[in-house]
């Protein structure tokens, strides 16, 4: 009984968790959007803006490699190219806010997979780290 039902909670964790994963990620479109409205692009900047990203999303899904550390080196640099293009086509003013967006951007991503421990913000962050102690204590 315990076992049928450890393993439909997993099951329910994993899959709530997969959702919010998918659901932090931002479409093309909005991206797009997010990059006019705080940047005040023109219709020419934002054409040029539009189709960097999309040749950069093309190369993400191009990157074939299992190893962890090679695919982020790999992304890495196809990002910090597409943003080097960006800024060629943005004004002074806008190229600082750009600036001010991808200090946030890696704020935000700091704390991801670096090992950083803290505090569980919600409930499927604290499901994730009772069934990670869960295996621990089973594998131990």
């Amino acid at each position: 009984m315990f076992k049928k039902l450890f393993i439909i909670s997993l099951t329910l964790l994993l899959t709530i968790n997969t959702f919010a994963i998918a659901q932090m990620r931002m479409s093309h479109e909005d991206r797009v959007k997010q990059y006019s409205e705080r940047l005040k692009l023109n219709d020419k900047q934002l054409k040029a803006v539009d189709s960097i990203l999309t040749v950069s999303e093309n190369k993400f899904k191009e990157i074939v490699t299992e190893d962890r550390s090679q695919r982020r080196e790999e992304m890495r640099k196809i990002m910090d190219e597409s943003n080097k293009q960006i800024e060629l086509i943005l004004t002074p003013d806008q190229n600082s806010e750009f600036q001010k967006m991808l200090s946030e951007r890696r704020s935000r991503m700091n704390g991801q997979g670096q090992g950083v421990q803290e505090k569980p913000t919600n409930w499927i962050s604290c499901g994730n780290k009772v069934m990670r102690n869960w295996f621990r204590y089973k594998a131990g």
